[in-house]
């Protein structure tokens, strides 16, 4: 018993010398991020939009949601090779869906605006275009506050421009559709007299289309500078606010589709001017 209990203690001690005096193993520095922005490792982004604001998010007929803004996230996704996908959202929704997880960014139409900062995070602006008053060709509306009181305003409900409508056409009878598609039809219908919208939906989703024949613009151009804490400073993809890391290769991945061109090749395939704006 004695004799195995040293035994024991001797074998001990000659493992403890060999382990004291063995080289030490040298610590795996983390793999570098790729240049450019893109992540070390693979990355999945899972993106929410309303695909019913059309050219920047829509539906094709193949049921694949697409647009401008869809096409700018996969030029992105390609520059961070990350896996990317895309799902439908009602606007309603778009950014409780997006805090409670559901994906990880919103891609879509978004103005970006202090109010919304409260609860998200903006990339850099992805595009900037003003807001445009519809109605009936040879329409006589005059598109300020006075010449719409009484009138029946259509317009989507929780956009930058409804809440615009909120605060200075406060005698119009403002009237929120679910979707932008709603409200043109209702105008096509007659049930309401105009629709305050996104300028470049309200022109390439509507007016060049069969369904807008004998429609057209009424007044000027509302600018976001009309109300910049309302109109924002042009549209940006939203991430959760703690999403610091992901928001940063956004941004990186944008810039980087600007300098190489890429951002210019996708917005000749549906504008005829500059979307990005000043």
């Amino acid at each position: 018993m004695k004799m195995n209990q040293l035994t024991w203690i001797g074998a001990a001690m000659v493992a403890l010398s060999l382990t004291a005096c063995a080289p030490k193993a040298e610590k795996t520095a983390a793999a570098p991020a790729a240049a450019g922005g893109a992540p070390a490792a693979p990355m999945t982004i899972k993106f929410g939009s309303d695909a019913s604001y059309a050219p920047f998010e829509f539906t094709s007929p193949s049921g694949e949601i697409t647009g401008f803004d869809i096409e700018i996230a996969k030029a992105m996704c390609e520059e961070l090779k990350a896996t990317c996908t895309f799902q439908n959202q009602d606007w309603d929704g778009i950014i409780p869906s997006l805090l409670a997880k559901k994906y990880d960014v919103i891609a879509s139409s978004m103005d970006i605006t202090a109010e919304r900062q409260k609860s998200v995070a903006f990339t850099q602006k992805i595009w900037q275009a003003p807001s445009k008053f519809v109605a009936k060709e040879g329409s006589t509306l005059q598109t300020t506050p006075e010449g719409l009181k009484g009138k029946m305003v259509g317009v989507q409900q929780g956009t930058s421009q409804d809440f615009y409508l909120t605060k200075y056409f406060k005698d119009s009878v403002i009237k929120r559709y679910k979707t932008l598609d709603a409200a043109q039809n209702d105008l096509v219908n007659k049930r309401v007299e105009i629709v305050f919208a996104d300028g470049v939906t309200v022109t390439d989703g509507f007016l060049k289309k069969p369904t807008g024949k004998g429609f057209a613009q009424v007044g000027a151009d509302v600018a976001s500078s009309a109300d910049k804490a309302i109109l924002g400073d042009g549209t940006g993809f939203a991430v959760r606010k703690e999403d610091t890391e992901l928001l940063a290769h956004l941004n990186k991945a944008f810039d980087a589709i600007r300098a190489n061109g890429k951002y210019k090749t996708i917005a000749n395939k549906y504008f005829n001017f500059d979307i990005y704006g000043q």
